[in-house]
């Protein structure tokens, strides 16, 4: 297979040339990494109809930890595939002191209970939650600790099942019937859902997607029983049935930040872009830039400020290119009013 087919057959997949809903991208991507909020709505709207997109699309999803210990968008009925018993991210740790060891696991659980009684008279934000505890004694240095946005109350009790934070207002909830997945039957749906939603790809892109080792990876395959592919001399993997027909890959396609198709496949040989501009896009503080693909290839990052989208090309454009990423733009973003070019 050429790669400009396998381009396409991906990119189709992923929900750039038809648009998908957002119970199919949750349920065939493993949701939206969606720790930059604002990069998670741009991926949601990037493969959603506009029509849908300006609905209540967003009801049905939670925010919160999943795949490789990051957060998440996906649907909230789904939480007990991604918080499965034995996962090694988000252990349940509400019996454990705080990281830090300021506050302790007797007083950690009591605050604990607090927040459940709370919530039970219906969902509450974070300070809301952070004021319920002051007045019953939280002191402010202990509230820092308390409310950890990673090591804290709330990540204590969401690891073990007994709240959720919406997507949408990020509020937090009473999470009821919470029966967590068996290890190996969670792992193979999630695997499952990575080789049938982005495949065909190699062994090193799942070893980068899912952070695991090859044994571990190699046991997931063997037992989804995957089909394979030649793409130009490499190994790829897909479950599921494979588009052969002629697609088009749409001349420009703005990306989000953290988006799947900078996350599926192994950075160093990923397709979609010269490897020489790799820390363009990949930061050395861990930050994954949104991009714009020309005729198939990521060529600019970009990013949005009020009304206006400042791009910043890595490779020489020509100006029909420039006018092209320009109306784009305009188009997909509703609110913005120019497209400025940095150099």
């Amino acid at each position: 297979m050429e790669i400009i087919k396998w381009k396409a057959i991906v990119l189709k997949k992923m929900g750039f040339i038809e648009p998908m809903t957002v119970h199919q991208i949750c349920r065939q991507h493993n949701g939206v990494q969606a720790q930059v909020r604002s990069y998670a709505d741009v991926g949601f709207l990037t493969r959603m109809s506009t029509e849908d997109f300006s609905g209540s699309w967003s009801l049905d999803l939670v925010r919160q930890w999943s795949i490789r210990g990051t957060l998440h968008a996906y649907l909230k009925e789904d939480i007990p595939l991604y918080l499965y018993e034995g996962r090694n991210y988000l252990k349940p740790n509400l019996s454990l002191p705080t990281h830090d060891g300021k506050i302790s696991a007797k007083e950690k659980g009591y605050y604990g209970d607090l927040i459940l009684e709370a919530l039970a008279s219906g969902h509450k934000s974070r300070d809301e939650l952070k004021e319920i505890c002051r007045k019953a004694g939280l002191s402010k240095e202990k509230e820092a600790s308390l409310f950890d946005s990673w090591g804290g109350i709330i990540a204590s009790l969401i690891s073990e099942g007994k709240i959720y934070q919406e997507y949408e207002r990020q509020y937090f909830g009473l999470l009821k019937s919470y029966e967590p997945w068996d290890k190996e039957k969670a792992e193979l749906e999630i695997a499952r859902r990575y080789f049938s939603g982005f495949g065909p790809v190699s062994l090193a892109d799942a070893r980068y997607y899912f952070k695991e080792n090859k044994r571990t990876i190699e046991n997931w395959m063997k037992k989804l029983d995957l089909k394979t592919v030649e793409v130009e001399g490499i190994t790829r993997y897909y479950a599921g049935e494979l588009e052969e027909g002629d697609t088009d890959i749409p001349p420009i396609i703005f990306i989000a930040g953290f988006d799947a198709l900078l996350l599926a496949f192994e950075k160093k040989e990923n397709p979609f872009f010269d490897p020489k501009y790799i820390r363009d896009i990949y930061t050395l503080t861990g930050i994954v830039k949104p991009v714009i693909m020309l005729n198939g290839e990521l060529v600019a990052t970009w990013r949005k400020e009020k009304n206006k989208v400042y791009v910043r090309p890595f490779k020489n454009l020509r100006k029909k290119e420039i006018s092209l990423i320009e109306c784009e733009g305009i188009k997909r973003f509703q609110e913005i009013s120019k497209v400025l070019f940095e150099k």
